[in-house]
């Protein structure tokens, strides 16, 4: 649900090309060590609609691949977790120092910008697949009140390149493509 303090979740956000440079050349570098990458977009609480500041979260799929393979099937190379206290804590800060997160961004490896079944459960805190090809399902929504990005990279001989970005917004129980647009520094 939009509110007066987050219109951003209805998508229509203006991203500076220097928080998308950032968010490619995250994408780009976590290509290199194959995973996904993930973080987060604020921007100044008065331009609701405006994200000028990109974060990079440690993606932590390696981590609970490692420790429990069975439970997380997939690698950092085709999922993305991150420590949901402290992104919590971040949303926090953000709002209270006139700074809000806005955007939770996440990269996809050789295969489009696009906002996966396991994407759709994990965010909507539904119930993702239990096995490679196994059935996601989706959650009452979001337990933040986010618009999604996804960046696309892709290999090239000249190393990883990024060929689309695509946003996302949760709308009537099921997230949705809404419109962005990249502007120069206001």
């Amino acid at each position: 649900m939009v509110t007066s303090t987050t219109p951003w979740v209805e998508g229509g956000i203006r991203i500076t090309r220097a928080a998308l440079a950032a968010v490619e050349a995250d994408a780009k570098a976590r290509y290199g060590t194959s995973e996904e990458a993930c973080g987060y977009l604020a921007g100044p609480a008065d331009d609701g609609l405006l994200c000028d500041e990109a974060v990079a979260l440690p993606n932590l799929a390696n981590k609970l691949h490692a420790l429990d393979p069975e439970t997380y099937f997939r690698t950092g190379r085709e999922f993305f977790a991150f420590n949901e206290k402290k992104f919590d804590d971040a949303v926090g800060r953000g709002r209270d120092g006139g700074r809000p997160v806005k955007v939770l961004y996440h990269s996809h490896l050789d295969c489009g910008a696009y906002f996966s079944p396991t994407d759709a459960a994990v965010l909507s805190f539904g119930e993702p697949p239990s096995a490679e090809g196994g059935e996601a399902k989706l959650g009452p929504g979001p337990a933040w009140p986010l618009c999604f990005l996804v960046t696309s990279v892709r290999r090239a001989d000249a190393g990883p390149v990024v060929d689309d970005h695509k946003l996302f917004v949760w709308r009537e129980r099921a997230f949705v493509e809404a419109p962005f647009e990249i502007v120069e520094e206001p």
